[in-house]
Protein backbone atom coordinates (compact mmCIF):
# COMPACT_ATOMS: atom_id res chain seq x y z
CA UNK A 1 0.00 0.00 0.00
CA UNK A 2 1.13 3.01 -0.91
CA UNK A 3 0.40 6.61 0.97
CA UNK A 4 1.33 9.51 -0.71
CA UNK A 5 0.80 13.32 -0.74
CA UNK A 6 0.87 16.31 -3.00
CA UNK A 7 3.39 19.60 -2.40
CA UNK A 8 1.41 21.73 -0.59
CA UNK A 9 1.70 24.31 -4.46
CA UNK A 10 0.10 21.49 -6.36
CA UNK A 11 -2.93 21.09 -4.10
CA UNK A 12 -5.04 24.27 -5.54
CA UNK A 13 -3.79 23.39 -9.08
CA UNK A 14 -4.83 19.65 -8.74
CA UNK A 15 -8.06 19.89 -7.51
CA UNK A 16 -9.02 22.12 -10.74
CA UNK A 17 -7.19 19.26 -13.05
CA UNK A 18 -9.20 16.74 -11.45
CA UNK A 19 -12.61 18.39 -11.30
CA UNK A 20 -12.06 19.85 -14.80
CA UNK A 21 -9.69 17.62 -16.82
CA UNK A 22 -9.76 14.07 -17.91
CA UNK A 23 -6.69 12.52 -15.81
CA UNK A 24 -8.99 9.70 -14.04
CA UNK A 25 -11.67 9.56 -16.09
CA UNK A 26 -10.65 6.20 -17.31
CA UNK A 27 -11.02 5.03 -13.36
CA UNK A 28 -14.35 3.76 -12.00
CA UNK A 29 -15.64 5.71 -8.68
CA UNK A 30 -16.91 3.58 -5.89
CA UNK A 31 -18.06 6.65 -3.98
CA UNK A 32 -17.67 10.01 -3.38
CA UNK A 33 -17.97 12.21 0.29
CA UNK A 34 -17.68 15.72 0.07
CA UNK A 35 -18.36 17.79 3.08
CA UNK A 36 -19.13 21.47 2.82
CA UNK A 37 -21.99 23.36 4.02
CA UNK A 38 -23.46 20.27 3.60
CA UNK A 39 -22.51 16.15 3.16
CA UNK A 40 -23.01 14.91 -0.07
CA UNK A 41 -21.87 10.76 -0.49
CA UNK A 42 -22.31 9.45 -3.89
CA UNK A 43 -22.26 5.46 -3.97
CA UNK A 44 -22.03 4.81 -7.64
CA UNK A 45 -22.90 0.80 -7.60
CA UNK A 46 -25.37 -0.47 -9.58
CA UNK A 47 -26.18 -4.04 -11.48
CA UNK A 48 -24.33 -1.96 -14.26
CA UNK A 49 -21.18 -1.88 -12.18
CA UNK A 50 -19.90 1.31 -11.31
CA UNK A 51 -20.19 4.52 -12.94
CA UNK A 52 -16.90 6.28 -14.52
CA UNK A 53 -15.15 9.11 -13.26
CA UNK A 54 -15.42 10.76 -16.51
CA UNK A 55 -19.62 10.26 -15.95
CA UNK A 56 -19.08 11.99 -12.48
CA UNK A 57 -16.48 13.99 -13.05
CA UNK A 58 -19.36 17.27 -14.07
CA UNK A 59 -21.97 16.27 -11.14
CA UNK A 60 -18.83 16.93 -8.37
CA UNK A 61 -17.56 20.18 -10.04
CA UNK A 62 -21.10 21.39 -9.69
CA UNK A 63 -21.60 20.25 -6.41
CA UNK A 64 -18.52 21.68 -5.29
CA UNK A 65 -18.86 24.78 -7.16
CA UNK A 66 -22.14 25.34 -6.02
CA UNK A 67 -20.93 25.73 -2.29
CA UNK A 68 -18.19 26.97 0.03
CA UNK A 69 -14.64 25.84 0.25
CA UNK A 70 -15.04 21.71 0.76
CA UNK A 71 -13.55 20.98 4.00
CA UNK A 72 -13.39 17.62 3.23
CA UNK A 73 -13.57 15.24 0.14
CA UNK A 74 -13.24 11.81 -0.77
CA UNK A 75 -12.55 10.11 -3.34
CA UNK A 76 -12.47 6.24 -4.07
CA UNK A 77 -11.30 5.39 -7.51
CA UNK A 78 -11.07 1.77 -8.61
CA UNK A 79 -9.00 0.48 -12.15
CA UNK A 80 -11.74 -0.71 -14.28
CA UNK A 81 -12.71 -4.29 -13.76
CA UNK A 82 -12.41 -5.55 -16.51
CA UNK A 83 -8.38 -4.76 -16.81
CA UNK A 84 -6.98 -5.62 -13.38
CA UNK A 85 -5.76 -8.30 -14.82
CA UNK A 86 -3.28 -6.10 -17.18
CA UNK A 87 -2.18 -5.28 -13.62
CA UNK A 88 -1.64 -8.80 -12.03
CA UNK A 89 -3.74 -12.19 -12.30
CA UNK A 90 -4.05 -12.47 -8.79
CA UNK A 91 -6.46 -8.75 -8.96
CA UNK A 92 -10.02 -8.73 -8.07
CA UNK A 93 -10.12 -4.75 -7.20
CA UNK A 94 -7.68 -1.90 -7.37
CA UNK A 95 -8.13 0.84 -5.51
CA UNK A 96 -6.99 4.62 -5.24
CA UNK A 97 -8.21 6.67 -2.90
CA UNK A 98 -7.55 10.40 -2.34
CA UNK A 99 -8.49 12.83 0.31
CA UNK A 100 -8.62 16.80 0.16
CA UNK A 101 -8.50 17.81 3.74
CA UNK A 102 -7.05 20.82 5.41
CA UNK A 103 -5.79 22.06 2.16
CA UNK A 104 -3.94 19.02 1.35
CA UNK A 105 -4.19 15.87 -0.49
CA UNK A 106 -3.23 12.48 0.05
CA UNK A 107 -3.15 9.46 -1.87
CA UNK A 108 -3.71 5.68 -0.27
CA UNK A 109 -3.72 2.53 -2.61
CA UNK A 110 -5.52 -0.80 -1.98
CA UNK A 111 -6.20 -4.19 -3.34
CA UNK A 112 -8.81 -7.29 -3.08
CA UNK A 113 -7.58 -10.80 -3.97
CA UNK A 114 -9.59 -12.98 -6.36
CA UNK A 115 -7.64 -16.17 -4.07
CA UNK A 116 -6.04 -15.68 -1.16
CA UNK A 117 -2.09 -15.71 -1.08
CA UNK A 118 0.36 -14.04 1.18
CA UNK A 119 2.73 -12.37 -1.46
CA UNK A 120 2.46 -9.17 -1.43
CA UNK A 121 3.15 -9.04 -5.72
CA UNK A 122 -0.23 -7.93 -6.75
CA UNK A 123 0.25 -4.67 -3.64
CA UNK A 124 3.60 -4.20 -5.35
CA UNK A 125 2.59 -4.46 -9.08
CA UNK A 126 -0.46 -2.20 -8.18
CA UNK A 127 1.97 0.73 -6.22
CA UNK A 128 4.22 0.49 -9.23
CA UNK A 129 1.76 1.16 -11.75
CA UNK A 130 0.35 4.12 -9.50
CA UNK A 131 3.87 5.47 -9.39
CA UNK A 132 4.02 5.39 -13.14
CA UNK A 133 0.41 6.84 -13.59
CA UNK A 134 1.44 10.02 -11.31
CA UNK A 135 4.86 10.37 -12.99
CA UNK A 136 3.37 10.71 -16.78
CA UNK A 137 0.64 12.72 -15.53
CA UNK A 138 3.22 15.07 -14.17
CA UNK A 139 1.63 15.15 -10.25
CA UNK A 140 4.56 15.63 -8.04
CA UNK A 141 4.36 13.05 -5.05
CA UNK A 142 5.96 12.18 -2.06
CA UNK A 143 5.44 9.73 0.55
CA UNK A 144 3.21 11.01 3.32
CA UNK A 145 4.69 11.14 6.43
Amino acid sequence: MLALALSPSAVKPFMGQILREEIFDTFDVRTVDILAQARVNLDTASEAGFSSWAALRPLVYAIIKASPKPKHVKIVLSYPAARVDNIHPNAAALFLNLVYENDSVTFTTATAQKEFALDKTLDGAWDEWVGRFFAEKGLSVTDRE
